[in-house]
């Protein structure tokens, strides 16, 4: 069952949400720590292609990181 208004208005003054990119950016030690994490565990064969392609991103963030 959903709600239904014939008598709704947005609000006018609202303006949009500005989202700051850089807040969603890891450290340099959140990333050591994801791949750590990442070398301890064992994947199905399945995951091996994704998670190779994951990893190599984070290891390019990380060497990003040190410039």
């Amino acid at each position: 069952m959903g709600f239904f208004s014939s008598n709704s208005v947005p609000p006018s003054n609202v303006e949009p949400m500005q989202v700051n990119m850089n807040v969603n950016n890891l450290t340099k030690e959140e990333i050591a720590l994801l791949i750590n994490l990442i070398k301890q565990s064992t994947f199905q064969g399945e995951n091996l292609e994704s998670l190779y392609n994951l990893v190599l991103k984070l290891q390019n963030q990380y060497l990003s990181l040190d410039k």
